[in-house]
Formats: structure tokens, C-alpha cells, sequence
């Protein structure tokens, strides 16, 4: 794939998140926010605040990556490449997988009190990674890195972060009922 149509494809999907969370989720009034399915399971508000914190964490990173790329001049290339890290991130986000992942704690909300505010912050955070997948189409997707939020180690290239947000919270607002 090309970095030209991952960063199409993700700007798609990244809409259809938006306008699912703007038609249907923004809407409810936060007895419907604060229902569960399960005794166990996640609620609407808990699910955007996991994702908003997600955001919080990799949101400045991108830009600066972004950033440093341009100031060093890194022109696109033709094709993305996975690192072995990166593919693990992303399996880990794909709906297909189906397997569920324990989430680290500082990104489990279950059972904290949220207010219905945290899906405007939400549908904020959304439209901040339309600019970043707007300002990444000037640079290389490959060359720059992003340290792994909360670690002492481990990276991640831009292009397989910008998929991994993208996926991530395709897969957690399509499995809200709504």
C-alpha cells in the first residue's frame, strides 16, 4: 500500500467514526451514556474517554514528529513500511481479530465517573487527527518516529501510529450499540 492511499483510507475512516459519534452518539442524553451491556463491560463514556486518553498521549507526538520531518525535509515516498512492532500494534486494533486485550490501567475507565463531556472532547480529538493526517501527506510516513507513550523504550514509525489511532477507534465506536 502506498502512503498516499493508507492516508486516503484513513481519512475515510476516520470520518465514518466522526459521523457516527456526531449522529448518534452525541445525542444521547447521559442515562443512554452510562448504560452497560454487561455488568463487566464498557460504557459510551468510558469507551471515549480510553480513546481520548490515547489522544492525549500521541496527539503532541505526532505533531512534533511531523514537525521534525518537515524541518529535515523528508519528502513522501511511494510505499509504507510495517516494522515488526508496528504490526503488532495494529493487530491488536484490528475489529477482525475479535480477541479481546486487557487495557492497561492508566487507560481503563470502567466504573470512574465521566461526564458526557468527554464525547465533545472526543469528536475534538478526532477532528486534531484530520489535520495531523492532513500535515502528514508532506512528509515521509517511514522515517519518523514516535517513542511509545508511558515506556523507556520502544518506538513506532508515523505511518503505523496514524493506523493504529485511526483503527483503534474505529473498532471501539462500532462495537457501541447505538
Amino acid at each position: 500500500m502506498t502512503q498516499h492511499e493508507l492516508l486516503d483510507h484513513l481519512e475515510t475512516e476516520l470520518r465514518a467514526v466522526l459521523a457516527h459519534v456526531r449522529g448518534k452518539l452525541a445525542e444521547l442524553p447521559s442515562d443512554a451514556l452510562r448504560q452497560r451491556k454487561a455488568p463487566e463491560a464498557w460504557n459510551v463514556l468510558e469507551v471515549m474517554a480510553h480513546l481520548n486518553a490515547y489522544a492525549d498521549d500521541y496527539l503532541p507526538r505526532l505533531h512534533r514528529a511531523i514537525h521534525l520531518a518537515k524541518a529535515r525535509r523528508w519528502e513522501p515516498t511511494e510505499q509504507l513500511r510495517y516494522t515488526a512492532r508496528g504490526r503488532r500494534l495494529l493487530r491488536r486494533a484490528d475489529a477482525a481479530n475479535g480477541k479481546a486485550f486487557k487495557s492497561p490501567k492508566r487507560y481503563n475507565f470502567l466504573n470512574q465517573p465521566l461526564e458526557p463531556s468527554v464525547t465533545k472532547a472526543f469528536i475534538i480529538n478526532c477532528e486534531q487527527l484530520l489535520r495531523v493526517l492532513q500535515e502528514a501527506r508532506k512528509t515521509d510516513l517511514n522515517r519518523p518516529t514516535i517513542r511509545k507513550a508511558h515506556a523507556w523504550f520502544g518506538r513506532y514509525t508515523l505511518g503505523n501510529l496514524l493506523e493504529f489511532l485511526v483503527l483503534h477507534s474505529k473498532k471501539h465506536i462500532h462495537r457501541i450499540p447505538a
